[in-house]
C-alpha cells in the first residue's frame, strides 16, 4: 500500500451499506456483519463482531473479538487503535456516521483515504478468489443452458426470473448476484430493467441478465433470445453485437489498454447501421461486487493485467423496438483471456 498506515479500519453500516472490502480483507463467506469492524494490520486482521455474527467470523478462521452493544464496540475500537498515528479508511464505502465513529475512536490519529490502494489490490484476483469466481460463473452458465427450455410464450418476466434464480440455487448458488433482469420485447432496450408482469409474445426479444453468487463472489451473464422466428432487423442486431463482443475478446491480454478493447467492440457497432446505440462501457470488474474495481471503458483507460476478472458485454439498444446484449465473464491471461462462462452465443429461438 502506497500510504504508510499503521492499520486500515473497514466498518460496515447497515444493509445495503456494507463495505465489500470488509469481506475481501477477512475472507468471511457468510453472515451480514452490519456495524462490524475489520482492523487490518500488516501481519494480522481482526474482526470486531456482534454476537449475531460471531460464529460466521470464527468459522472463517479470523481473529474475532465480540461486542454486544455499540458502547462496547467503541471501547474495543478505542483500545485497539490506541497509539496508532495513521489509520487508513475506505472512504468510497464508508458512511459519514461511521467515519465520525472511527475518528472519535482514533483519538487524534490521522485518518487517511486508502480507497484507491484498496481498489488496486482488489482488481488483481488471488487464486482462492479465482476459484470462487470460476464456480460462480459455471453455475450461471449451467443455469443459462436451461433457459430455452424454461421460457415459453405467454410467460411473465417475473416468472422467468424466479425460475432462473431457482435453477441457480439448485446448482449451488447462495442466491443471485443481483436482481435478475428478464426483459421481453421493447423492455430489452433498457439496460438496467427490472422484471415486471409483461408476458412474452411471439416475435419479441427475451433478454436475460443474471448471475450466481458463490461464497460471496459473483458472476454476471447476459444472453438474448427471440420468441419464434426473428425478423431481419433482429438478426442483424444480434450478429453485430456478437461480432463486437468477439472483436473485444480477441484483443484482451495482459498489458492491453481497456480503451483499446472498448474501441474494438464499439467500432464494429459504429460501422453498422446501429452506430451510437451502444450506450455503455464494454465491461467492468467482477469479484465480491458485481461492479468490482476494473473496467473496459472509453471513459477510463485502465491497463488490463493478468488475473483480472471482467465482463465483456457490448449491446445495441433501440427505443421502442428492443435491445441485444451478449455478456461473458473473462479471466485475463498473459497472452489472451479465458472465458469463464462457456455458454452458447447462437441466436436461439424459444
Amino acid at each position: 500500500m502506497e500510504k504508510n498506515v499503521d492499520a486500515v479500519v473497514l466498518m460496515n453500516a447497515v444493509e445495503p451499506n456494507l463495505d465489500g472490502s470488509f469481506f475481501y480483507a477477512t475472507g468471511i463467506p457468510n453472515g451480514l456483519f452490519e456495524g462490524c469492524v475489520a482492523i487490518v494490520e500488516p501481519r494480522r486482521t481482526e474482526v470486531l463482531s456482534s454476537t449475531l455474527e460471531e460464529l460466521s467470523s470464527r468459522e472463517a478462521g479470523v481473529k474475532t473479538t465480540v461486542y454486544e452493544t455499540e458502547k462496547q464496540r467503541h471501547d474495543l475500537l478505542l483500545r485497539k487503535l490506541k497509539g496508532m498515528r495513521r489509520i487508513g479508511v475506505n472512504s468510497r464505502e464508508l458512511t459519514e456516521r461511521n467515519y465520525r465513529l472511527v475518528k472519535k475512536a482514533a483519538k487524534g490519529a490521522r485518518l487517511m483515504d486508502v480507497s484507491a490502494d484498496i481498489e488496486m489490490a482488489r482488481v488483481i484476483k488471488q487464486p482462492d478468489e479465482v476459484q470462487r469466481l470460476v464456480r460462480a460463473c459455471k453455475i450461471a452458465a449451467d443455469a443459462g443452458k436451461e433457459i430455452p427450455e424454461m421460457v415459453h410464450e405467454g410467460q411473465k418476466e417475473t416468472e422467468a426470473a424466479a425460475e432462473l434464480n431457482y435453477k441457480m440455487m439448485r446448482l449451488g448458488s447462495s442466491g443471485p448476484s443481483f436482481e435478475t433482469a428478464v426483459a421481453f420485447g421493447q423492455s430489452s432496450a433498457e439496460p438496467h430493467y427490472v422484471p415486471m408482469s409483461k408476458k412474452l409474445r411471439r416475435g419479441q426479444f427475451a433478454l436475460f441478465d443474471y448471475g450466481a453468487k458463490y461464497r460471496r463472489y459473483v458472476s454476471d451473464v447476459t444472453r438474448t433470445f427471440v420468441c419464434g422466428s426473428p425478423d431481419r432487423k433482429q438478426k442483424e442486431m444480434y450478429d453485430v453485437v456478437r461480432e463486437a463482443q468477439q472483436a473485444a475478446i480477441d484483443v484482451i491480454c495482459d498489458g492491453v489498454h481497456g480503451k483499446d478493447v472498448d474501441h474494438a467492440a464499439r467500432s464494429v457497432i459504429d460501422k453498422s447501421r446501429f452506430k451510437g446505440r451502444f450506450i455503455h462501457s464494454t465491461g467492468h470488474g467482477l469479484g465480491i461486487s458485481v461492479h468490482d474495481p476494473g473496467s473496459i471503458s472509453y471513459a477510463r483507460d485502465m491497463v488490463l493485467r493478468k488475473n483480472m476478472v471482467l465482463t465483456v458485454e457490448p449491446g445495441v439498444y433501440l427505443k421502442g423496438f428492443g435491445g441485444v446484449r451478449i455478456e461473458d465473464d473473462i479471466l485475463v491471461t498473459e497472452k489472451g483471456c479465458k472465458i469463464l462462462t462457456p455458454l452458447s452465443k447462437e441466436f436461439i429461438r424459444i
